[in-house]
């Protein structure tokens, strides 16, 4: 997530805008992963899932970096798009959800402050590598494993924050 998504409109933010090639190498492979693992743990909805909600957000925004390493030749109209990818797949979920304009923008606002703690204390920086690896996957287009790196990379997110909240309180 940018810096600026305070203020950020989620009626402004279109999470289809991402040509469906690029959506199904970052959003679409993270979000089915991730949701899958928050029902898992007992959530009807993703968005009640903090920890799952941030392991979304960590996700998407390595996929989206990865693509554009992977991808330096893409169109210039790309990179805004991936640069909001993690946000518009956190609107994708509230939406579905049908929150309120207002309710999506505070917790935006939340994951945003929290993905930026997670950040300066180095709370879920050991999940990189599984993502990286799930990025070379999914440009090979072997969407098994790319599923397997990402599974291990939101179990390892969501296990860090846990942790990380149980000895900062």
């Amino acid at each position: 997530m940018s810096e600026n998504n305070s203020t950020v409109d989620p009626d402004q933010l279109d999470p289809n805008a991402l040509p469906p090639h690029v959506y199904h190498r970052t959003v679409g492979p993270a979000l089915e992963i991730v949701a899958d693992i928050a029902a898992k743990r007992g959530h009807k909805h993703l968005f009640d899932d903090m920890p799952a909600m941030l392991a979304l957000v960590d996700i998407v925004t390595r996929l989206a970096d990865s693509y554009q390493t992977f991808h330096p030749d893409m169109p210039d109209s790309h990179r805004p798009l991936l640069e909001g990818a993690a946000t518009a797949a956190c609107v994708m979920v509230f939406q579905q959800a049908k929150l309120e304009p207002e309710t999506t923008r505070q917790l935006l606002s939340a994951l945003e402050a929290a993905y930026k703690r997670l950040h300066e204390e180095d709370v879920i920086d050991g999940a990189a590598r599984f993502s990286a690896m799930a990025a070379s996957y999914l440009d090979q287009d072997d969407r098994e494993q790319a599923k397997h790196c990402l599974k291990q990379a939101s179990q390892q997110v969501i296990a860090s924050i846990e942790a990380w909240q149980e000895t900062s309180h």
